[in-house]
């Protein structure tokens, strides 16, 4: 069963909930360490700026930094570890342009350039959040489905393939994947949104 952010952030605080702590390193850490390897972060870099990411939002769960009333997980964490990138292009210097735009605009400089240079990473850090997520409810997915299923639902609905010849390519009837397809479909637009929700809140 999917563990909800509600629960997990309950059960985080408790020092001894080391089960609660693991799920959240394996949700979070990934994710973060794509963010900043998208961003230019070598492996030990990127590495490195994960684990402190965590250790931060851990520190600041632990001493109730966090305020779900006041703002998104997303949102918190994305500010963790956009302080983090900062602190790296700070460490590795202002030779590059780009480095010196956004570590300028973080010391709250008014430069054009440096604001969409900004823009980029919140932008980019969403998409990576949101990528994780899907993986996360496809993950939950194949609690019911086959990967099979799947391929019927999104060679269907997402890559827009007749089901004639999604049968042919799967070797399946076309009354199967029309009913794996429809299966899925219902699950997606019962479930979705609730583990969107619960993922997000």
């Amino acid at each position: 069963m999917f563990t909800t952010v509600s629960a997990l952030l309950t059960r985080l605080p408790g020092l001894q909930d080391e089960q609660a702590w693991e799920i959240f390193n394996s949700r979070y850490s990934p994710m973060l360490k794509r963010f900043f390897s998208s961003l230019g972060a070598a492996g030990d870099a990127a590495r490195d700026m994960t684990q402190d990411t965590i250790h931060k939002a851990v520190s600041g769960l632990r001493s109730g930094a966090y305020h779900r009333d006041k703002g998104r997980l997303r949102d918190w964490m994305g500010g963790i570890a956009k302080n983090v990138l900062r602190e790296h292009w700070r460490k590795v210097g202002r030779g590059d342009g780009l480095v010196q735009a956004k570590t300028v605009f973080w010391d709250l400089c008014e430069d054009p350039a440096a604001e969409d240079a900004v823009r980029e990473v919140d932008q980019r850090f969403d998409e990576i959040w949101v990528r994780a997520r899907l993986s996360a409810l496809l993950r939950y997915a194949l609690q019911s489905f086959t990967p099979r299923d799947l391929r019927c639902y999104f060679l269907v609905e997402v890559h827009k393939r007749s089901v004639a010849e999604v049968a042919r390519r799967l070797g399946m009837s076309v009354s199967t994947v029309y009913n794996r397809r429809r299966a899925v479909a219902q699950w997606f637009r019962a479930v979705g949104p609730r583990f969107i929700s619960t993922w997000e809140k």
